[in-house]
């Protein structure tokens, strides 16, 4: 059976190693041949795992950036304990800058395109408004900058206690976290993938893709409890990063700082960050290199999905190349 032939594959084809780390945060740089000035720095969100950009061969976006002879670094925000539950957002934009100064440190760059996906987009963002002259490239995929939408999950965000929960649980855990996200559209994201799956036994490439995406779904960090406080009440109920409120270490975050080039990646059928939440961002930055490239995928079949490696990703790599030089 098809089944039997992919039982055991693990994802995450591309060679790395880690070169820096601050428990429970790591810096990994992949292997490959450099051609170009300026490397890549790949920032997920931390309510997932990054690798989710690497997850197999067909459709790894890693494997797209370092056949292109790209140096890709990439952070990886790991698994944060009961004993990580102090950090704050403030953290995590200080580790970013941590990492830009390493990264430099190896390849001697003085600028980084900083490659931002779903809530590291946020942060990258955030990172980019304050610290401008260490970016000179911008790509954020999905990013969730306009938190006043009316989709069902910022609705939901706007109608809960984040300090009642991490008060319970210490941690926002990944099972509370894939709750929430399931309940979206529980009908679609419970029932009819299996469905689908079922649907498509005898087709070894859709069981494949599968069981390396329902690996990655449940592979689910938990979110530090004062991080998970934050980005509900101040992103999500506040929207302080779109409206110029946010401030980090007594610095506040600027949208009209970031105009270096940017990449915006969006996806249409995205019911974590739909295109309504996307063009306000995109028209209030003032970079004068601007373009979008909107998907007909959702949230994360941007990434996985082989129509977006076919249609999408051969010119946001090419944009991202024409600019590292």
């Amino acid at each position: 059976m098809i089944v039997e032939k992919i039982r055991g594959i693990k994802p995450g084809p591309c060679e790395y190693e880690t070169v820096y780390e601050d428990a429970p945060f790591r810096l990994h740089r992949f292997r490959g041949e450099v051609g170009h000035k300026t490397p890549v720095l790949v920032n997920y969100a931390f309510i997932n795992r990054p690798y989710v950009l690497d997850l197999h061969r067909d459709v790894s976006v890693i494997r797209l950036l370092l056949e292109a002879r790209l140096g890709v670094w990439m952070i990886d925000w790991g698994y944060p304990s009961l004993a990580d539950r102090h950090l704050r957002i403030e953290d995590y934009v200080n580790f970013i800058d941590t990492c830009v100064g390493k990264v430099g440190e190896h390849t001697g760059a003085d600028k980084v395109t900083l490659w931002g996906y779903c809530l590291g987009s946020t942060l990258s963002v955030i990172y980019a408004s304050l610290h401008p002259e260490k970016v000179r490239n911008l790509v954020v995929q999905t990013p969730p900058i306009n938190f006043s939408t009316q989709n069902t999950l910022a609705l939901w965000a706007r109608s809960i206690d984040p300090e009642k929960v991490s008060r319970a649980l210490f941690n926002a855990t990944g099972d509370f976290l894939n709750l929430a996200f399931l309940l979206v559209d529980p009908v679609r994201l419970v029932i009819g993938k299996y469905q689908s799956l079922l649907d498509s036994l005898e087709d070894e490439k859709s069981v494949k893709d599968f069981f390396y995406m329902d690996h990655w779904i449940f592979d689910s960090p938990a979110v530090a409890g004062k991080v998970y406080e934050e980005y509900i009440t101040r992103w999500y109920q506040r929207n302080e990063v779109m409206e110029g409120r946010f401030t980090v270490g007594g610095r506040k975050v600027d949208l009209g700082r970031v105009r270096m080039p940017l990449l915006v990646l969006a996806a249409a059928r995205d019911h974590i960050t739909p295109p309504e939440s996307v063009l306000p961002f995109f028209e209030a930055v003032p970079s004068q290199d601007k373009k979008m490239l909107l998907s007909d995928k959702g949230h994360i079949g941007l990434t996985v999905s082989r129509s977006s490696h076919a249609k999408i990703w051969p010119e946001a790599i090419r944009w991202v190349v024409e600019r590292s030089d």
